[in-house]
C-alpha cells in the first residue's frame, strides 16, 4: 500500500530559504564572544587537551601534566571539577556515544618521546566513573590521532607513532564499541598529526595538522584537505587550507567544517585565524578571528554555539590559558524538530536533518535513538513490526524480538495471534501464549471450548481444553463429576441407542440412512469448527 506524508509548512519555508541542505552558513561578520561564568569559575589552564559535549554539557579533558576532568554547564554558567583521569592523557580527540566519552589514540608522558596509550578509556557521564573497555591493535598504536563517530562506530585517523620524533602515519581504522572489533580501512592520502577530524554530510574531513619530527617539530605543515566519503568508502583530496597550521580546533556547522587557531613555525604566537571549508563546493572562506590566539585547547559545539576553551597562546606549551570564547554558528540546531541536533544527525547518526523520520517507519529519529533502535532501519529487531508501530502503538521494544519473553515474537503476537506483546499470558488463563499456540487453544479466550473450565484448569485436570465434553457423555466438563469417565448406560432406557430391538439401531447393517442424519451433520459441523480454530490460532 502506498503511503504519503505531508511536508510541514515550516519545513517547506526552511527548504526555500536554505536550499536542499537546509543550513544557513555562519556569517563572516559574526564575532567571537568572550564567555564569563556566573560564579567566577574558570577552567584549569591546560594545552594538548580536548573537549566534547554530552547532553548539552561541555567536558574538558586531558592536557600536559595531570589535569582534572571538568564540566561546564551552559545553563548555570558554571565550571565544576569532576576529578582526575586514570592516567596522564594528552594529544587525542574524544568522541561521545550516548552518555559515554571514549578516548583512544592518545599520548602520555613527556616531550619529545611521548608514549602511545594502548588502552581505550571510557568515561560514563551518568555515573562519572572511568573504565577500560579494550586496547588498540598493537600494530596500530599511535597518539595525536583524530577520532570521529559515524553510524555508531568510531573511526581513528592519522597520528604519530613516535611522539614528536617522527613517525606520522596516514592510517585509518574503525572500532565497533559493541563487538570490540577493529577493521583496517584504506589509508588517507596524507599522513598527519596534531589535527582534528570532523564529519559533515556523510563525509569525514581532515584539514590542517603536520608531520611532526625533530629538529623542528613545528614545521612540515600539511595543507591538503583529505575527504573520506562513507557512502563510497573512498578518499578524495580537496582544496588546500589557506592558512597552514597544526594544533587547530575544528567543528561542523551545516555543510562546512570550521577550523580555528593553531600554531606554525613562522611565528611564536598562536594563531587567531578562523576559516571554513564547504564540502559541497570544495572551497574555503575566512571568518572573524579569535579574540585570543590558541592551539591545542578544547573545542566543541553546544547547540548552535562553538565553544573554545584553554590551550596555549604561544607556540609550544609556554602560554597555557583558561580563556573561553564562543562563536554563534547561525544554524538551526534541530530543523526537523525530531529531538536530534542537525550536527548529531549528519555527524553521528547519518540521518536526514530535514526529515524527522528518516526511515519512514512512523517513529521520529530522536525517539528511535532514545529507544535504542536504528533511525535508518524500518524494523530494527526484524520481528515483523516497524519501529514506529512498536514505539507508538504497541509499546513493545523495537530492539527485542520478544518483548514479553513468552516464546512468541512481537510481530507474531500482533499480526497472527492478535495477542498482547507485553503480556506472557494474554487471556490470563494460566497458560503462556506460546504454550497455547502449541496446544491449539485460543490465546485470547481463557476458556477455549466454553465448557466453564479455563484452559489451564483443564490441562491440570487432564481434560481436553478444545472439547467441552471430554468424555463425550453428554455433560460439559465443568458439570461432569467425572469428566474423563463416560456415564454408564441403563439397559432399560428406551432411548438407549444400543437397544437391539431398536429399529433405528445404527449398528444394524441393514439400515441405510439417506444424507447421514442429524448426528452426522453435527459431527461434521464440530469438525469444521475445530479446523477453523486450528487455522486461526
Amino acid at each position: 500500500m502506498l503511503t504519503f506524508r505531508l511536508t510541514p509548512l515550516w519545513l517547506l519555508l526552511a527548504l526555500s530559504m536554505y536550499g536542499a541542505e537546509g543550513f544557513a552558513a555562519t556569517s563572516a561578520d559574526t564575532p567571537w564572544e568572550v564567555v564569563t561564568t556566573t560564579d567566577g569559575s574558570t577552567a584549569v589552564e591546560r594545552h594538548e587537551a580536548a573537549a566534547v559535549v554530552v547532553e548539552g554539557q561541555y567536558y574538558l579533558l586531558g592536557g600536559r601534566s595531570d589535569r582534572p576532568l571538568e564540566v561546564y554547564d551552559p545553563v548555570t554558567g558554571r565550571w565544576r571539577v569532576i576529578g582526575d583521569a586514570p592516567q596522564q592523557l594528552h594529544h587525542f580527540q574524544p568522541v561521545a556515544i550516548g552518555s559515554k566519552i571514549y578516548i583512544l589514540g592518545a599520548f602520555t608522558s613527556g616531550y619529545p618521546n611521548e608514549t602511545n596509550v594502548s588502552k581505550i578509556y571510557v568515561f560514563d557521564t551518568a555515573t562519572e566513573l572511568w573504565s577500560t573497555v579494550g586496547n588498540m591493535p598493537s600494530g596500530r598504536l599511535r597518539g595525536s590521532a583524530a577520532a570521529v563517530v559515524f553510524d555508531g562506530e568510531i573511526y581513528v585517523l592519522g597520528g604519530n607513532t613516535q611522539g614528536h620524533s617522527g613517525g606520522a602515519v596516514n592510517w585509518f581504522d574503525r572500532y565497533d564499541p559493541v563487538s570490540k572489533d577493529w577493521d583496517i580501512l584504506p589509508n588517507a592520502p596524507h599522513a598527519r598529526d596534531h589535527f582534528s577530524a570532523v564529519v559533515v554530510n556523510g563525509k569525514l574531513v581532515a584539514a590542517a595538522g603536520r608531520t611532526t619530527e625533530q629538529p623542528d617539530p613545528f614545521a612540515n605543515a600539511v595543507t591538503a584537505t583529505d575527504v573520506f566519503d562513507f557512502a563510497t568508502s573512498s578518499w578524495t583530496v580537496g582544496t588546500d587550507i589557506p592558512t597552514a597550521r597544526a594544533g587547530a580546533l575544528a567543528a561542523a556547522a551545516g555543510s562546512e567544517v570550521l577550523v580555528a587557531g593553531g600554531e606554525i613555525n613562522t611565528t611564536s604566537e598562536a594563531l587567531r585565524t578562523t576559516e571554513a571549508y564547504d564540502v559541497k563546493t570544495d572551497s574555503w572562506r575566512s571568518l572573524k578571528s579569535l579574540n585570543t590566539g590558541r592551539h591545542s585547547g578544547g573545542g566543541a559545539v553546544i547547540g548552535s554555539q562553538w565553544h573554545l576553551v584553554a590551550g596555549s597562546d604561544k607556540r609550544g606549551g609556554g602560554g597555557e590559558t583558561d580563556s573561553h570564547e564562543m562563536l554563534e554558528l547561525e544554524i538551526d540546531t534541530d530543523q526537523d524538530g525530531d529531538g536530534l541536533s542537525n550536527i548529531a544527525e549528519t555527524s553521528v547518526y547519518n540521518t536526514d536533518p530535514l526529515d524527522p523520520d528518516s526511515d519512514g517507519d512512523g517513529a521520529n529519529d530522536g525517539n528511535e535513538v532514545d529507544a535504542g533502535s536504528d533511525p535508518n532501519r524500518v524494523d530494527t529487531d526484524e520481528d515483523g513490526l516497524s519501529d514506529g508501530a512498536e514505539i507508538n502503538i504497541h509499546r513493545s521494544s523495537p530492539v527485542v524480538v520478544d518483548t514479553d519473553e513468552d516464546g512468541l515474537g512481537d510481530g507474531a503476537e500482533v499480526l497472527i495471534w492478535e495477542s498482547d506483546p507485553l503480556k506472557q499470558d494474554s487471556d490470563d488463563d494460566g497458560l503462556a501464549d506460546a504454550d497455547e499456540v502449541e496446544r491449539g487453544t485460543n490465546i485470547n479466550q481463557a476458556d477455549t471450548d466454553s465448557d466453564g473450565l479455563s484452559d489451564s484448569a483443564e490441562i491440570i485436570a487432564g481434560t481436553d481444553p478444545l472439547k467441552a465434553d471430554s468424555d463425550s457423555d453428554g455433560l460439559n466438563d465443568a458439570e461432569d463429576p467425572e469428566p474423563l469417565t463416560p456415564r454408564p448406560t441403563d439397559p432399560t432406557d428406551p432411548t438407549d441407542p444400543t437397544d437391539p430391538t431398536d429399529p433405528t439401531d445404527p449398528t444394524d447393517p441393514g439400515v441405510v440412512k439417506s444424507g447421514g442424519g442429524a448426528l452426522t451433520w453435527l459431527l461434521v459441523s464440530l469438525g469444521v469448527a475445530r479446523i477453523f480454530r486450528h487455522r486461526r490460532f
